[in-house]
């Protein structure tokens, strides 16, 4: 049986063969139940969002990026 230390902001660290074998990974979001006094944890296939993608700024990497010409940046600046 792993076992595991609670610290001051209540945070646990799952130990990483049970992170392994339950498919847990960063970012994942666990589900808490209490059952007849057993504290059972539940990862859920979500996953949590991110900042950029919370802002709607998390564009789709599509290839090699084309940097912007000197003309262009002229262009912006009038």
């Amino acid at each position: 049986m792993a076992e595991a230390v609670v610290d001051d902001k209540g945070r646990i660290l799952i130990p990483a063969p049970l992170r392994k074998q339950c498919g847990i990974k960063e970012g994942m979001v666990i589900s808490f139940e209490s059952k007849d006094g057993d504290l059972i944890l539940k990862p859920s296939r979500k996953r949590r969002a991110g900042l950029g993608e919370l802002k709607g700024i998390n564009p789709k990497r599509t290839g090699e990026p084309r940097w912007t010409t000197p003309e262009e940046i002229k262009g912006i600046w009038g």
